[in-house]
């Protein structure tokens, strides 16, 4: 019992049934309750620019995803782009399309941060 009473309620903000501070959603209405409370924004990291995510990526393939914290998604980037010109260096539009399609992809993966 003495837990229960410790525990921090607020009315919910869509339905007003009685939720708990830091509730991901309403168990009345079942509202989306995430980013609302403060402790969650101060945890956030910085929004990431999505342009120069895409500058970067376009540049060297992966570098774009590796400024948004995407290293897994850097190394196939890389790795693809190492392939490509290895294997095609004698063409040159092979590596303009792993290019342009990491500086798209850098460029989503910085929106979602914002």
């Amino acid at each position: 019992m003495a837990d229960e009473e410790k525990l921090e309620t607020v009315p919910c903000p869509y339905c007003r049934g009685v939720i708990l501070v830091g509730a991901k959603r309403c168990k009345y209405c079942h509202a989306e309750l995430a980013g609302m409370w403060p402790e969650e924004a101060a945890d956030k990291k910085p929004g990431k620019n999505p342009a120069l995510a895409a500058l970067l990526s376009v540049l060297c393939p992966g570098l774009g995803q590796y400024y948004c914290g995407r290293t897994d998604k850097a190394i196939v980037f890389v790795f693809a782009f190492v392939v490509l010109v290895g294997l095609l260096y004698w063409l040159t539009f092979p590596w303009v399309f792993v290019a342009v399609g990491a500086g798209v992809d850098a460029f989503l993966e910085a929106r979602k941060t914002r």
